[in-house]
C-alpha cells in the first residue's frame, strides 16, 4: 500500500494525461457553447417569441419534431445548451470564479430587451471562459464566429462574412488544432478558404463559379458538417471511399518517386561516387595481389566487390529509410487532407450544380412548351 500523497510510478504521466484530456474536452464544449449562444442570439433576432397559444390547443397527430417546435421553446433549447454547457467546462477545468447565469435572457420575450440580455450573457461568457483557460475562451470566439458565418441570409450577405473573417478564424483554426480532433482544424480551414475563393469568384461574376443565391443556400448546411467534424461528432477519414484512397496512394507514390530521384541525385557526386572509387582501387589492389590463375583472382575481385557494396548499402539504406518514414508521415496526411477537404465540401460542391442546372435552363416567356407562339403577321 502506499502512503497518503505518494503517488505511483507513471501516476505523474497518468495526470497529465488526464489534464490534456479535459482541456480538449473542454475546447469542444466551448466551442460548442459558442455556436448555441450565437443561434439563440439569431434565433431571438428573427423568430416571434409572442405566439402564445390561446384557447386549448389541439394535439397533434404525432410527436412534434424539432421543426415544429415553437420559436420560445427553441429560444428555451438553445438556452438548456449554454447551461449544460458551461457546467460541463466547470466540471471538466474547475475554476472557482461563478458561472455566467442565463436568468435574465429566459425573464423576457421581448425582442430589444431579449437582444440585450443575450448580448450581456456572451460578454459574461466571454470574460468567464478566456479567465478559465485562454485556449476555451478561443474555442468560445471560435464557435460564435462560425456560426454567425454560416446563419441564413441573403446572398449579399455573404459578401461581407467572407470579407476577411474567415482569415482570422483560420489563424484560431491552426491555434487550437493540436487540442482539436484529428486533421479537424486543417480540413475546416481548407475547406473555409475554398468558400471563400467561390463567393469572390461569384462575386465578380465568374461564369463558372456557382452565385452567391446557390452558395447561401448551402451554407448553413456546410457549417454543420464544419461544427460535426470540430467537435469530434464526424470524423472526415470516414467519408473517404475507395476512389479517394487510390488518389492518396497514387499521389504519395508520385511524390515519393520525386524525392527518391532528387535524394539520389544530390547524395550520388558527394557521398557514392567516392566510395565506389575507395571500393573499386581496393578490390583491384587484391585481386592483383591475389595469388592464383586468372579465374581466381576474378573471383577475389567480385566478392570483394559484393562485400563492399553490401557495406555501402547498409550504411546509407538505413538512415536513408528513416529519413524517408519521417518525410512520408507529412505527405500522406497532407494528400488525406486534400481528399477529406474535398468530401466535406458536399454543399458547395451542390451549389455549384445548382448554379450549371440554373445557367443551362433556357429563360421561360411563361407560356407553355405544347402550345404555338404568336408569330407576326405575314404581309407582302
Amino acid at each position: 500500500m502506499t502512503g497518503i500523497g505518494r503517488r505511483e510510478p507513471g501516476a505523474e504521466h497518468d495526470d497529465a494525461d488526464g489534464l490534456l484530456r479535459d482541456e480538449r474536452a473542454g475546447i469542444v464544449t466551448a466551442l460548442r457553447l459558442g455556436w448555441w449562444l450565437a443561434d439563440a442570439y439569431q434565433h431571438a433576432q428573427t423568430a416571434d417569441l409572442t405566439d402564445e397559444p390561446t384557447g386549448h390547443p389541439a394535439a397533434p397527430a404525432k410527436l412534434s419534431n424539432l421543426t415544429a417546435m415553437p420559436a420560445r421553446h427553441r429560444l428555451r433549447m438553445n438556452l438548456d445548451a449554454v447551461e449544460v454547457a458551461l457546467t460541463q467546462i466547470t466540471a471538466l477545468t474547475g475554476p472557482v470564479r461563478p458561472v455566467p447565469s442565463t436568468a435574465a435572457a429566459r425573464a423576457t420575450v421581448d425582442r430589444e430587451p431579449l437582444l440585450l440580455a443575450l448580448n450581456e450573457l456572451n460578454l459574461d461568457v466571454l470574460r468567464w471562459a478566456t479567465a478559465t483557460n485562454q485556449r476555451v475562451g478561443l474555442a468560445y470566439r471560435l464557435g460564435r464566429s462560425l456560426a454567425d458565418t454560416v446563419r441564413h441570409g441573403e446572398g449579399e450577405h455573404l459578401i461581407r462574412r467572407f470579407g476577411g473573417r474567415h482569415l482570422e478564424i483560420s489563424r484560431w483554426l491552426d491555434e487550437l488544432a493540436s487540442v482539436l480532433p484529428p486533421y479537424s482544424a486543417a480540413v475546416v480551414r481548407r475547406s473555409l478558404a475554398a468558400w471563400a475563393a467561390a463567393v469572390t469568384r461569384a462575386t465578380v461574376g465568374d461564369p463558372g463559379e456557382a452565385g452567391l443565391p446557390e452558395l447561401a443556400r448551402e451554407l448553413r448546411n456546410q457549417g454543420d458538417l464544419w461544427r460535426g467534424v470540430l467537435t469530434g461528432g464526424l470524423h472526415p477519414r470516414d467519408l473517404l471511399d475507395e476512389e479517394n484512397w487510390a488518389v492518396v496512394a497514387r499521389n504519395v507514390i508520385i511524390r515519393d518517386r520525386k524525392l527518391v530521384v532528387q535524394a539520389a541525385r544530390g547524395v550520388f557526386w558527394p557521398v557514392l561516387a567516392p566510395l565506389l572509387v575507395v571500393l573499386l582501387a581496393v578490390v583491384g589492389v587484391s585481386a592483383a595481389a591475389a595469388a592464383g590463375s586468372p579465374a581466381t583472382r576474378a573471383a577475389v575481385a567480385l566478392v570483394g566487390l559484393g562485400a563492399g557494396l553490401t557495406a555501402i548499402w547498409r550504411s546509407v539504406s538505413g538512415p536513408a529509410l528513416s529519413v524517408a518514414a519521417d518525410i512520408n508521415r507529412p505527405l500522406l496526411e497532407s494528400e488525406l487532407t486534400v481528399q477529406m477537404a474535398a468530401r466535406i465540401d458536399r454543399p458547395l460542391a451542390a451549389a455549384r450544380a445548382a448554379g450549371r442546372a440554373r445557367r443551362q435552363r433556357p429563360p421561360s416567356d411563361g407560356g407553355s412548351k405544347y402550345v404555338a407562339r404568336l408569330s407576326g403577321a405575314d404581309l407582302p
